[in-house]
């Protein structure tokens, strides 16, 4: 079927003008009033108002606005609510964000009066309407030319101007990161590292000097809880302490920085900055399939010492880098599983407003890659600019367009690549069995051409006998070649007219069709080529392609986008979680086609297909579909193939002015192709099969009505089989080869078996089975528009895609088929943007020493903290940058250096002179996190597994916690033992153990915990059931360990817990402890050894024991 290109003569609405076509006039309206004022302003000559006028305005126009208008909008406002100013005649004319809100002599024109009508976006006043009596005099002060006296105009104050470059220059963190001079100290054998000296200049200039160091047994179980996030066993305490060479710190250092602990540990610093949760929240706390697959990622990048820049680019554009990182072990893409930290936010899954509920979750994205890697609170311009820091609102939408650009996927990680190349080849072999059987087909065609045309010109039986049948078919492609030749020569420019005339019929019904194209397969630009997968191979088929695949070569009529078959059997591994709702089971990763994202403007979208397949319109991003409200999104069809090509309607008229995109995927190992995506009321006519031949016939014909009729028949069957100009001529040639070219076998067999052959030793190296996880997946590049005051429906001009204006040396072109976040990750990375390494060292300071050298880790704007140790953070930032962004180098220079090996133990002067440790002249005190306080418990207990990675535990659910969405079981009490990095985090059913302890809600980017003291800790490590259970286990291992002496086994119970020898008064409360309980609970003194329940609550007391979850 032939497709010649749609005209689309109806309007294009506004990208992302939604979710109302009428916004267009708005913007119309808009430009119209800006015009006018500016005109009116620049005049020299000022309206000039009759007396009776301005007697209106002060009579009845005046004290409304007074009344009404200038709690929010008059001269005493010093931010006027929407910018806008009602106290002089300028002001109004000017108007606010929103454009001019008054157009003197046009009332149905001015905002203000639609505002004060409650008809339009605004209703103002917003507590109550005004009276109609109100609205109508303002009304007829607006009809009859808006007058006001002139003297108002020197009362209207001046608004605030959004000065950025003043911004950039007086705060701190916008300045280049510059490496400074060690600074000079009076006692340089304290220092370590060069680091100390900054620490310690500072306070000798405070007169003060630094902590003593901390004891061995002190600093040993500090550094395993930050380094790996467990305390150190009693043998390994023992080697420490009997370990007396200078490096006995470093080599245990090296040790926890190797050990695959780890990055299980930091792991869990990283996931609060990513607000990582394994279900979606809202209502019904439905699954992120797959989630576990980034935090296992996250993981093993930080064992591996993954460059961070490195690390942090692939979490913003992972599936777009040229040379990903591969696993080292089982040789999988790594990189692409970074972009699942975009998607691990709450959804919505029937949003009422689906494009708020867009916005909503974009701005929650943006939130977190900010915060978390530029530590910038740039969400706080999504209404407005930034009250405080140098962002402006326009760089809030810039930075939503990468996101308008991108959308979601499940990626086949684990067989992408491996698979890629296998495609690869297949595609390579088809170009040389194409090439092959061109130059086999022309050399034979070739040798034969004399001979045709002179059976042709000689009548000859066989051709006029397929000569008589063509004419009797208007579909055979020889059909108006039948009717050439047999005209006589005055006539045959008549038979050419004719078969004009039947094409252009037809063609100007098609020029006609009020549409928009949305994917025309048949002439679709490579950079418009969307798929995941290779199912649907490099390219669309075109027509007069040869198919090498089926069991006979044959040759298309249609171009397409063509689900290849021989792909069909790839399934989802054993236990992989698919999408969600009503696209669940439909087998999409790795099998799925996209549309250009485009507008919906009529609503109706048509599809040209045919074999059954599935369509899924992902409108303004919403992917969560469940439930009646937004189910009209997805549709199937199944479309006989011997039927031919079909147009199916998909009615979206419900999101006209929204934004979509289609995601096509097949059904099971069915065929299915999709030939041209429009939008419009109706499906275009496309050209029947008489009209394809009769175009067929014209366009070969064309300028060669003087050649011999025979010889202009060949040129056109050469032309056939060289070029896609005629499938059907070329297909026919094809099937009466050995007819037309008289000795020759058919041509293409032998290419064809050995096609098959290679083709199916190649498909036997696919993996067909794969895991998947939450991945990015690009769009075509859209720009969003920037929304006054963040409202979805009053949608501005569009906004060039950006980092942040102030970072950006010089324009970037962001790529205009992409969403460009590649670039933007690299921007984000460059060594020259002050954040992103003040940012990196500043967390590893912070989870190091208990507080970062800036204290708001996730805010180092104007409303966070400046730093204490300014010099300090760019000395470790240029450190960072040139030492290849690696953070087990930076973490381990901090853990060697005299900071961070002082004591804790509060000491005057020093504690009266720097109360809140801001000079950090000794260490910090730091309470475990509640991972840290169950993994102690594990281990204690004997009872810590530590297999890494796999599908999380199920979160253990007590009766206490209710609601919809609870799972259907609930998970082992002890997490069956795996740390809690592995345990099932769930936003509506959260643990309530992490809960007490500050492990943050998954909300947004949590770079400081808080560090709460408050009863349910200790209700919790009193009565949980799996603090009793770990004690009890505890008790069991402690008998069995020391079966003989109760002192022995006090003080190894001690070293377990506190990783230090009992203190003889320990030893006497303990003693003292046994002997009175075991009266308590009747035991008899036979039994003191060997009485689980007796040991047991001594465990019990030692983890309620402040030296148990604080490090000193």
């Amino acid at each position: 079927m032939c497709l010649p290109k749609i005209v689309g003569p109806m309007p294009m609405v506004l990208f992302h003008a939604r979710p109302y076509l009428a916004l267009v006039a708005v913007a119309s309206l808009l430009a119209t009033w800006t015009s006018t004022a500016l005109a009116e302003n620049s005049s020299s000559d000022r309206p000039q108002f009759t007396d009776s006028q301005l007697e209106f305005f002060e009579k009845h126009v005046r004290p409304i606005l007074v009344q009404r208008c200038y709690e929010c909008h008059g001269p005493e406002a010093e931010a006027p609510g929407g910018g806008l100013y009602l106290t002089s005649r300028s002001a109004i004319l000017e108007g606010g964000d929103s454009g001019p809100s008054v157009v003197p002599g046009k009332a149905d024109e001015s905002q203000l009066i639609e505002a004060i009508h409650y008809d339009g976006i605004y209703q103002m006043p917003p507590k109550s309407r005004m009276p109609d009596v109100e609205i109508a005099k303002l009304e007829q002060w607006v009809n009859s030319g808006a007058a006001w006296p002139i003297e108002d105009e020197a009362n209207t104050p001046k608004k605030q101007v959004f000065d950025l470059a003043q911004r950039q220059s007086e705060h701190w963190a916008w300045q280049p990161v510059r490496r400074p001079e060690i600074p000079s100290v009076q006692e340089e054998a304290w220092a370590k590292d060069p680091l100390d000296y900054f620490i310690l200049a500072k306070l000798e200039a405070a007169s003060l000097t630094p902590n003593q160091p901390a004891e061995r047994t002190t600093l040993l179980r500090r550094v395993y809880f930050d380094l790996i996030g467990l305390p150190p066993t009693p043998q390994q305490v023992e080697a420490f302490l009997q370990d007396d060479s200078p490096d006995a710190l470093a080599k245990v250092v090296d040790q926890l920085l190797a050990s695959p602990r780890f990055g299980e540990h930091w792991g869990r610093h990283w996931l609060d900055l990513v607000r990582y949760a394994e279900s979606r929240g809202h209502e019904f706390d439905y699954d992120i399939p797959n989630a576990f697959e980034y935090r296992d990622y996250v993981i093993r990048a930080l064992n591996q010492d993954v460059p961070y820049n490195k690390l942090v680019i692939e979490h913003i554009a992972g599936d777009l880098v040229e040379q990903p990182r591969m696993n080292a072990d089982q040789g999988f893409n790594e990189a692409v599983l970074g972009t699942g930290f975009w998607h691990m936010g709450d959804w919505v899954h029937s949003p009422v407003d689906i494009r708020k509920d867009e916005a909503d979750r974009f701005d929650n994205m943006l939130d977190v890659m900010n915060k978390a890697f530029l530590g910038l609170t740039v969400t706080c311009a999504r209404c407005h600019d930034h009250k405080f820091d140098a962002i402006s609102q326009a760089d809030y939408y810039a930075q939503m367009g990468f996101l308008q650009s991108s959308s979601y996927r499940q990626v086949r990680f684990e067989t992408q690549d491996h698979n890629a190349k296998i495609a690869a080849a297949l595609a390579k072999l088809e170009e040389e069995t194409n090439a092959q059987a061109a130059s086999l087909l022309s050399t034979q065609f070739d040798e034969a051409t004399s001979t045709i045309e002179a059976d042709l010109a000689a009548g000859k039986s066989e051709w006029s006998e397929l000569l008589a049948e063509a004419q009797a078919d208007p579909q055979h492609p020889l059909y108006w070649w039948s009717r050439y030749l047999a005209a006589t020569p005055e006539s045959r420019t008549a038979e050419v007219a004719t078969a004009q005339a039947r094409v252009s019929a037809e063609q100007e019904a098609i020029a006609n069709a009020n549409v928009q194209i949305v994917n025309d397969f048949a002439r679709l630009p490579q950079e418009e080529w969307r798929t995941d997968g290779f199912v649907f191979g490099a390219t669309p088929r075109q027509a007069g392609q040869i198919e090498w695949s089926a069991a006979k070569p044959s040759v298309r009529r249609e171009s397409a986008a063509v689900f290849d078959l021989r792909w069909a059997p790839l399934k989802l591994q054993e236990g992989v979680q698919d999408d969600f709702g009503r696209i669940h089971n439909w087998n999409r990763a790795g099998r799925t086609l996209k549309s250009n994202s485009f507008p919906l403007q009529d609503g109706r979208v048509h599809y040209l297909v045919q074999g059954a397949g599935r369509a899924f319109a992902v409108v303004d991003s919403h992917r969560l579909v469940n439930g009646p409200l937004h189910g009209v999104v997805t549709m199937e069809w199944n479309v006989p193939v011997e039927e031919g090509p079909r147009w199916i309607t998909h009615n979206l008229r419900d999101y006209r002015g929204h934004a979509t995109h289609i995601e096509f995927s097949p059904i099971d190992d069915k065929p299915m192709e999709v030939l041209l995506v429009v939008e419009g009321d109706k499906a275009p006519p496309t050209l029947s099969a008489e009209a394809e031949v009769a175009a067929a016939f014209v366009q070969a014909i064309a300028g060669k009505t003087d050649q011999p009729a025979s010889e202009t028949l060949v040129d056109a069957m050469h032309t056939a089989l060289a070029t896609s100009n005629d499938p059907r001529l070329k297909d026919w040639l094809l099937k009466h080869w050995e007819t037309i070219v008289p000795g020759q076998k058919a041509p293409l067999e032998d290419l064809a078996n050995t096609y098959q052959q290679k083709s199916q030793e190649l498909l036997s190296q696919v993996r067909w089975q794969s895991r998947t996880a939450p991945g990015m997946w690009d769009n075509s590049a859209e720009q969003e528009h920037l929304l006054i005051r963040g409202n979805v429906r009053n949608p501005s001009e569009p906004v060039e895609r950006r980092l942040l204006t102030v970072l950006e040396k010089s324009p970037t072109q962001f790529d205009p088929h992409g969403s460009g976040r590649l670039q933007l990750a690299h921007q984000m990375m460059a060594p020259d943007n002050p954040f992103a390494s003040r940012v990196a060292v500043n967390r590893i300071w912070h989870y190091l020493m208990g507080r970062g050298i800036v204290r708001t880790v996730d805010n180092f704007g104007v409303l966070g903290e400046e730093p204490t140790h300014p010099e300090l953070l760019d000395y470790l930032a240029s450190e960072f940058v040139d030492n290849g962004w690696s953070l087990k180098q930076m973490i381990r220079r901090v853990v060697l250096s005299q900071t961070y090996q002082m004591s804790s133990v509060q000491i005057d002067p020093a504690e009266t002179a720097d109360p809140k440790n801001d000079l950090f002249h000794r260490a910090q005190v730091k309470r475990l996190g509640g991972e840290a306080i169950r993994d102690s418990l594990l281990m204690v207990g004997g009872n810590l597994d530590e297999t890494m990675y796999g599908p999380s535990v199920k979160i253990y659910l007590t009766s206490f916690m209710q609601g919809r969405g609870r799972p259907g079981a609930s998970g082992p009490l002890d997490g069956a033992g795996r740390r809690s990095v592995y345990l099932e985090i769930r936003r509506n059913f959260l643990s309530p153990m992490m809960l007490a302890f500050d492990t943050p809600q998954p909300i947004t980017t949590i770079g400081r915990r808080n560090q709460s003291n408050v009863p349910a800790q200790s209700l919790i490590l009193l009565n949980d059931p799996f603090v009793l259970k770990q004690c009890e286990l505890w008790a069991q291992r402690a008998i069995a360990e020391t079966p003989d002496d109760a002192q022995l086994r006090f003080q190894r119970m001690v070293e377990q817990a506190f990783s230090r020898q009992p203190t003889d008064a320990e030893r006497a409360l303990a003693d003292e402890f046994l002997t009175s309980h075991m009266q308590t609970l009747q035991i008899d003194p036979q039994q003191r050894l060997v009485s689980v329940e007796l040991w047991r609550d001594l465990a019990h007391v030692l983890v309620n024991a402040k030296p148990f979850i604080f490090v000193r």
